[in-house]
């Protein structure tokens, strides 16, 4: 059989924590909030911020809802894209603040708890040597005192995870982390002797990996953020470059915004149409095609009639 698809590639992700995988989805969340989930119901909508068009959207990897109607999101993040913080709060407050509509009382409001999982060390925790933080609002001097449990932000750093597992192996937040990193390490064999939940997870990963057109489906996405961020660091040093020359002119601070933000933007325009381009030829549906590269239907009939004059 192939290599196994890593399901940390959020389009893996979701597709094996999606409805009909509810244990092994439970098992997971559990495993990173310390409480035994005893129901769960998923939302296969990845689209978390569509309802909100004039807002910046944000694609979610899970969003389900727990015991007593508390709301659960888990974002997969492979690279530092700045903001982290600010972007995920953000991603929170949707979620939290999206429960109301007009006339309704704040009485219903219920708690939300936001799993992000990252695949680099965030510097502002780099003095914590713990993998797994959880954050709340304390009051500042009186830190066992909470304002209210309705707010609860986890943050997991994977490569912190990997090395915390080498001293304790029997740890199921880490046992499940070792999974999303990496399924084909010979380690998640030995997790799956001691934790049943993954090793159903890696069965269904299995099924999962052996479908050709996901398969493609997530290596171009792969290769698209790594194309992406490949751009935006060129595009920034060359962003950066302008921005002085325009500086001189108009202000240094003002320049060196303006020429970063338009080469990044051109940059990544660029590698969304190359992308574009390899999953016309591989077949693949407009549809998902708008979906993993947020170019427009029209321009994406543009290159489809481009690809057959050249063909």
């Amino acid at each position: 059989m192939k290599e196994l698809l890593k399901p940390k590639n959020d389009v893996v992700f979701h597709c094996l924590f999606r409805k009909g995988n509810e244990a092994i989805t439970k098992s997971l969340i559990s495993s990173i909030i310390g409480k035994e989930i005893k129901k769960i119901e998923l939302n296969n909508d990845r689209f978390l911020l569509q309802k909100y068009p004039n807002q910046k959207g944000g694609i979610l990897d899970l969003n389900a809802t727990l015991d007593d109607g508390i709301l659960c999101n888990i974002e997969i993040q492979l690279a530092d894209k700045g903001y982290t913080e600010k972007r995920f709060l953000y991603y929170w407050s949707r979620n939290y603040g999206g429960q109301l509509v007009k006339g309704d009382a704040y009485g219903i409001l219920n708690k939300t708890i936001s799993i992000l999982i990252i695949d680099f060390e965030l510097e502002k925790l780099k003095d914590i040597v713990e993998p797994h933080t959880k954050w709340q609002i304390r009051e500042e001097k009186y830190s066992h005192k909470l304002l209210t449990d309705d707010l609860e932000i986890h943050i997991i750093e994977l490569p912190k995870s990997i090395k915390m597992f080498e001293r304790n192996e029997n740890n199921k937040l880490l046992q499940w982390m070792m999974f999303l990193d990496n399924p084909n390490n010979k380690g998640v064999l030995d997790i799956m002797k001691k934790n049943e939940n993954i090793a159903d997870a890696l069965w269904k990963l299995e099924e999962i990996s052996e479908d050709k057109k996901l398969r493609r489906i997530a290596e171009l996405e792969e290769k698209w953020k790594r194309d992406e961020i490949s751009a935006q660091l060129y595009w920034k040093e060359t962003g950066l470059e302008e921005g002085r020359k325009e500086g001189r002119k108009k202000g240094r601070q003002e320049g060196r915004r303006e020429g970063r933000q338009e080469g990044i933007t051109e940059g990544s325009k660029k590698q969304k149409i190359k992308t574009a381009k390899e999953m016309i030829k591989d077949g693949l549906s407009i549809e998902n095609i708008i979906k993993y590269t947020e170019l427009t239907e029209q321009e994406i009939e543009t290159l489809i009639k481009e690809i057959n004059v050249n063909d």
